[in-house]
């Protein structure tokens, strides 16, 4: 299934390519080899059954590109690349997939087809922002398809809401694909990209008719929830593979000293409206100051249900103080999902008054347990 969805996907980017295809033929070269990208963005096919939800354009910047093509199933002793391109500006942007040509003599067009066409694909984005800068022309398959996210754990050593200047981590790969075409222009099937990382929110309001003072002294996300490492690449075989050891230590966040006040707290109770309904209802909120914001939290991916604590304390009209913990697990997400590539996960706390703080846990974006198409899905 997974081979017809990249063939569907070439035919229509073909469709709309043929005027590129016909040119940048080189002089005195052999030909041209036609790779095409797709980037992870809306509104590509996404794992939800109830539309695609919006992501801000910088989480889906291209800063940076590189591509390497080996022969499939080459001995790991001689395993260099066939080819590696890494644009400068590689402008991966919109909803369509983008065109790199790399140049051919005649002897690697001779190596590109026949009846060993056989090649395999690999695309990192932003290899800078996962400590991959490293890889490169000479890097070998092994290191190439080995490669795993830093000993930085990506986010969960200091919580960020920052994506930086190299942007989010993204990657895609196609093993044993043919090469398409013949003399002067071949083809390679669309690679489709996925970013490597998820998000945490979480969104605090309380009712502007307490009498109760309301404090949050800590939030935490508990240890052993995140792998120490992770493979960047997704395989046929192994479609996602994490490290046996998970970081110990657990996450803390700094509390906001205010939260927002309204009289509409049960208004961002999720009630299963769709995705992007819900989403934006938070976004309004936040931005009319009705609702207080922590993060989106970026943070590598993980097989794992989250979950998590929040400490409070409350201060009644006496002036008792009373110390509390509500505690938050996305196994108490009504329903029944796979969680091992976590979308947009929002934690909606609110209080009303009294002693207890509340919680409402919603999932943005379902998916099928079935579903293990890692490399052709936008999470």
């Amino acid at each position: 299934m997974r081979y017809i969805v990249l063939l569907l996907v070439l035919v229509l980017v073909s469709c709309s390519h043929d005027s590129e295809d016909a040119i940048g033929v080189p002089s005195g070269q052999g030909g041209v080899l036609n790779v095409y990208v797709y980037p992870s963005d809306n509104p590509m096919v996404t794992r939800s059954d109830i539309g695609p939800v919006s992501v801000d354009n910088l989480e889906r910047d291209v800063k940076s590109l590189k591509i390497w093509i080996f022969k499939h199933n080459e001995a790991a002793g001689t395993d260099l690349p066939l080819h590696y391109l890494a644009p400068a500006e590689p402008e991966l942007q919109g909803s369509r997939a983008q065109l790199f040509q790399i140049a051919l003599t005649e002897t690697q067009v001779e190596a590109l087809t026949g009846a060993a066409n056989l090649v395999d694909v690999y695309v990192l984005a932003n290899a800078a922002s996962v400590g991959l800068n490293g890889l490169n022309g000479t890097s070998t398959r092994a290191a190439v398809r080995e490669a795993l996210i830093g000993s930085n754990y990506f986010g969960t050593a200091s919580p960020t809401t920052d994506i930086g200047t190299n942007g989010l981590p993204m990657s895609g790969c196609a093993e044993g694909i043919s090469v398409q075409g013949s003399l002067p222009v071949l083809s390679l099937p669309v690679v489709k990209l996925t970013r490597c990382v998820s998000k945490l929110r979480f969104v605090l309001v309380q009712s502007d008719e307490s009498d109760t003072g309301l404090s949050l002294t800590g939030i935490h996300l508990n240890g052993n929830q995140f792998p120490e490492t992770e493979h960047v690449f997704n395989t046929t075989s192994n479609p996602y593979s994490v490290s046996a050891t998970y970081v110990a230590n657990g996450i803390s966040f700094a509390p906001p000293s205010d939260i927002a006040k309204s009289d509409r707290i049960s208004d961002l109770l999720y009630t299963s409206q769709s995705a992007q309904d819900y989403e934006d209802l938070v976004d309004a909120f936040v931005a009319r100051g009705e609702a207080t914001q922590m993060g989106p939290y970026y943070f590598r991916e993980s097989d794992r249900c989250l979950a998590g604590s929040i400490d409070y304390s409350i201060t009644d009209t006496e002036h008792q103080v009373t110390y509390k913990t509500a505690n938050f697990s996305m196994s108490d997400v009504p329903g029944t999902y796979n969680f091992s590539r976590n979308h947009t996960w929002i934690v909606y706390v609110y209080y009303y008054g009294g002693e207890l703080l509340q919680l409402n846990l919603a999932y943005i974006t379902q998916w099928s347990v079935e579903d293990r198409e890692h490399e052709l899905y936008n999470w």
